[in-house]
């Protein structure tokens, strides 16, 4: 675990040296301790560097924010889920982010939210890094599909070590693993230095030019500590999230105008979109070659939010079910479930699955709002399952939770 006050050695890590698995929940980024790139983390606690336009409250909150050490506080948090359900026999998880907190925490939660579950399925999947709990490993990996012409996302699960164990795959999401990190700095390049298009949306959206020289002043001074820290070498390069510009922005500007602080953050959140909206295929691997790497390190693969990736679904990709509800894409269980058992009637049987999507950051650190809408989902809570219409549907396709695991974990056997 590691706080970053300072840069300690110049070296950067290169994209393939061996740093997006994390074993046993791993240390951050997936990277365990000694792992290649491990070696410019800053020391807990350092002193911040002088770097021009940065004051030492900046450091503290960039450390703050970048630092995944866990505070009692934080630890108590992370076991403890925000929902229990003491009857529910079945703990069916395939689709959660653990972020930096320990696999062990994750577990007690779990076991305090389902005290009675005697069959459980809990996959931790990171974006892009490959991450176990207990018998499985798992990893949410993106990917460019050439016969939709976009990118999109895979669910990846195995038993533990088959992931870890394959070479080949390992080396694809350790190469994917950069692609968040230099989407952050793209958005803070285009803040400090808006193209024409980016210019015109803003306008169009009705921000002022000071706005945005508030908040490019704020991604600068941002920007110089990532650099001067180090931390894009080490293992805290999980870190750099593209919420981490609205974060700082959010920490930096708490307690004076919120109506301006909604401003500002929806300022970057337009630029984040743009940014995104534009993704080099050149960055990822092709889905088919992907899914055809898991497959033969004996993976099962889910096509999660689909309604964000709908031409996915007719790609006839090699997946064994998709994720019909998503606390982000949740309006449209029903009908989805009804399109899977159409094509599961001619093609080989597709699965429905429902994904929490927790992201355990939401819970240790609720404070933050920028990421709005997080700090409502707990891990193997979703609903639907129950809703009497959704439940409708899935017995018609000769779906259920339960049967849904069952059949999935006899695929992984």
């Amino acid at each position: 675990m590691a706080c970053y006050g300072q840069k300690e050695a110049p070296a950067r890590a290169s994209p393939q040296g061996g740093g997006a698995v994390a074993p046993g929940g791993g240390g951050p980024g997936g990277r365990a301790p000694g792992a290649a790139g491990a070696g410019t983390t800053a020391s807990p606690g350092a002193a911040p560097m002088a770097v021009a336009g940065v004051s030492p409250g900046d450091w503290e909150i960039f450390r703050r924010l970048t630092c995944t050490e866990l505070t009692p506080e934080e630890r108590a948090a992370a076991a403890a889920p925000d929902m229990t359900d003491p009857e529910e026999a079945c703990c069916f998880a395939p689709h959660f982010h653990p972020e930096w907190v320990p696999a062990d925490l994750v577990g007690e939660r779990l076991a305090r939210a389902f005290p009675a579950a005697r069959e459980s399925f809990a996959v931790p999947t990171q974006h892009n890094v490959i991450a176990s709990l207990g018998p499985w490993s798992g990893v949410e990996a993106d990917v460019w599909s050439k016969k939709c012409g976009m990118k999109i996302q895979l669910l990846v699960h195995a038993r533990a070590g088959r992931l870890e164990g394959s070479s080949a795959f390992r080396g694809m999401v350790e190469r994917t693993f950069r692609y968040r990190e230099l989407q952050l700095l793209e958005i803070l390049e285009l803040a400090a230095r808006p193209d024409p298009g980016a210019e015109a949306e803003l306008a169009k959206s009705g921000f002022a030019a000071p706005e945005l020289e508030r908040a490019a002043s704020h991604l600068s001074s941002l920007k110089a500590m990532i650099d001067a820290s180090g931390i894009a070498s080490g293992p805290g390069a999980a870190m750099l999230k593209n919420r981490l510009a609205t974060d700082f922005i959010e920490s930096k500007e708490r307690g004076t105008d919120p109506a301006g602080l909604d401003r500002l953050l929806s300022l970057v959140n337009l630029l984040k979109a743009r940014v995104k909206s534009r993704p080099d295929p050149a960055r990822f691997h092709e889905a088919e070659e992907f899914i055809e790497e898991a497959r033969g390190a004996g993976a099962g693969i889910v096509v999660p939010h689909p309604p964000r990736f709908w031409p996915a679904l007719l790609a006839e990709l090699d997946a064994d079910g998709w994720e019909v509800w998503n606390p982000s894409t949740p309006s449209h269980a029903v009908f989805l479930t009804e399109c899977l058992a159409r094509r599961g009637r001619i093609r080989r049987p597709l699965l429905a699955f429902m994904g929490d999507d927790t992201h355990m950051s939401s819970k240790i650190r609720p404070l933050l709002t920028s990421d709005k809408g997080g700090g409502g989902r707990e891990i193997g809570f979703q609903p639907p399952w129950k809703d009497p219409e959704t439940a409708a549907a899935l017995k018609a396709a000769g779906q259920s939770r339960r049967r849904t695991m069952e059949e999935y974990l006899a695929r992984l056997a």
